[in-house]
């Protein structure tokens, strides 16, 4: 196994939990139902998710969906790297039904772009907001509950992968919900035939309406698209099925061809999955725990910084 699952334990009736860290150098690892969102309180961190890059500083942010294969490691050994890592119970009454399971997020403060960087800064904000509520008490509050669904709201409306991939902004919000529910269904049956005729009669569409769309994104065609679900998901069976073969783990994922699977992968991943595997088996090799603390044992730190977030947020209004 070169990466296993993590729960996290919520207290009573919370839709969050938050762990603070010094970080090291974590084992790959998903989570099942939960949603995590990575805040860079102090020093620099490096962070894989589906084996992208991310160098995060303080108070930088990193999303990792549910069942994303990720890991957060200190840039330099030795390095006072504190991290805040906030995670949302997707089963929880307050999300649950509401499809946040079944959908792409792309958020990441090193690779935003300039029309999407005042929804990180109001993200930003919330998550500040929410780690102070955290830090004040023990039981679930109803300020905690609003934040918590702000949080993903804002993900929702601003860093879907629909807003990533989608080259148009004349689409409208009603496209936006059309592949919201393509999306859904082909995370449940990307193992299956799926066609775009499928997808059109499903969504009551015309074949060449969709068709365009496709070609007006970053994907450019309904089979790109599809290729990169399944590609997605091989990563989790490759590093968490090792007495899995490749060709058996291509098959599993809904394609038909090994030769199509290795060049779908070393497409997305840069290299093929063999390698993939090696790459991890490697990195293994140094993997040493975070230091975990409690809230008690962080809570006047954690108060000194977020005093300092909210003063630099106070001069930069001012400034501006």
């Amino acid at each position: 196994m070169l990466a296993k699952e993590q729960s996290v334990a919520f207290a009573d009736n919370s839709p969050v939990a938050l762990s603070i860290y010094r970080a090291r150098r974590q084992m790959p690892h998903y989570h099942r139902n939960e949603l995590e969102i990575i805040l860079c309180l102090r020093g620099s961190i490096e962070i894989y998710s589906m084996h992208e890059k991310h160098v995060l500083h303080a108070g930088d942010i990193k999303e990792a969906d549910t069942f994303d294969i990720h890991t957060v490691t200190a840039t330099d050994e030795g390095t006072d790297a504190l991290v805040a890592s906030f995670h949302f119970d997707l089963t929880h009454p307050l999300f649950a039904g509401k499809g946040y399971d079944l959908l792409y997020y792309v958020c990441s403060s090193d690779g935003i772009d300039h029309a999407r960087k005042p929804s990180l800064d109001k993200l930003r904000r919330v998550l500040w907001a929410l780690l102070l509520e955290v830090l004040q008490g023990e039981e679930p509050k109803d300020r905690i509950f609003t934040l918590s669904a702000n949080v993903l709201q804002i993900l929702r409306d601003s860093f879907q992968y629909f807003n990533d991939i989608n080259l148009d902004d004349t689409y409208s919000k009603d496209m936006q919900d059309r592949f919201e529910h393509i999306i859904a269904y082909m995370l449940e049956n990307y193992a299956e035939r799926i066609t775009m005729g499928d997808i059109c009669q499903m969504e009551h569409l015309n074949y060449n309406y969709l068709s365009q769309f496709f070609k007006t994104t970053s994907l450019k065609t309904f089979r790109a698209f599809l290729h990169e679900i399944r590609v997605y998901h091989s990563e989790h069976l490759l590093l968490c099925h090792a007495e899995m073969t490749v060709p058996e783990v291509g098959y599993a994922c809904g394609f038909s061809d090994p030769k199509f699977f290795y060049r779908e992968f070393k497409k997305r991943y840069g290299h093929t999955p063999h390698q993939h595997r090696i790459w991890y088996r490697n990195y293994n090799k140094l993997v040493s725990d975070d230091c975990i603390y409690s809230l008690e044992e962080s809570r006047q730190e954690l108060s000194s910084l977020i005093a300092r977030f909210y003063a630099d947020m106070v001069y930069d209004c001012v400034a501006t």
